[in-house]
């Protein structure tokens, strides 16, 4: 003979914690599906850095030319752009001015020179002085677009860290101290 309960006394046995697997489970998917969801705009931002207007790839060919650094960020580069055009109402007829002098295999030097006979010398500083300060504008109204990324860091990263609270990291202290007769200073 089979005995029949009534919904009201059956009881799921919970886990302890005042939660079932299939709970624990459903709020995990959920969390899942936002995260997928709340990564879609980062994606669109990335595919649309990847196919960055002629503007942009303009800068990145000016900034590379100037810095002499060949790999630089293109999203840090449209971030940079962004900011500068929103300050300077003449800056994208005379970014088009400075990649119009941009050859192959040109110096920085030699760039800077051709720019300083178009007249555009002090406007080719402002985008150096964008990418190594990782600031836009010298006034106390500038706009600060990197921080860790700018160039200033890099010519020195092999020796010192960007100035942070925690340097090198956390619990930085616990590392070896480096020799003293690693070649490092006698290369200098």
């Amino acid at each position: 003979m089979k005995r029949h309960f009534a919904p009201e006394t059956v009881s799921v046995i919970k886990n302890g914690t005042g939660s079932t697997r299939r709970e624990f489970l459903l709020a995990t998917l959920g969390l899942t599906v936002t995260g997928v969801v709340a990564a879609l705009p980062g994606r669109a931002l990335a595919a649309s850095v990847i196919h960055a207007s002629d503007a942009v790839k303009q800068f990145v060919a000016v900034s590379q030319a100037i810095t002499e650094h060949k790999h630089l960020d293109v999203a840090l580069a449209a971030r940079f752009y962004e900011v500068l055009a929103q300050r300077d109402v003449q800056f994208v007829p005379r970014l088009a001015q400075l990649a119009a002098l941009v050859t192959a295999q040109i110096s920085a030097q030699n760039f800077l020179a051709k720019a300083s006979s178009a007249g555009l010398h002090d406007f080719l500083y402002q985008i150096v002085t964008a990418w190594y300060t990782g600031t836009v504008g010298d006034d106390y109204h500038g706009t600060l677009v990197a921080y860790k990324q700018a160039l200033m860091y890099q010519t020195v990263s092999d020796g010192l860290v960007v100035p942070t609270y925690c340097g090198n990291g956390p619990i930085w202290w616990t590392a070896p101290v480096p020799d003293e007769h690693d070649g490092h200073i006698e290369q200098l």
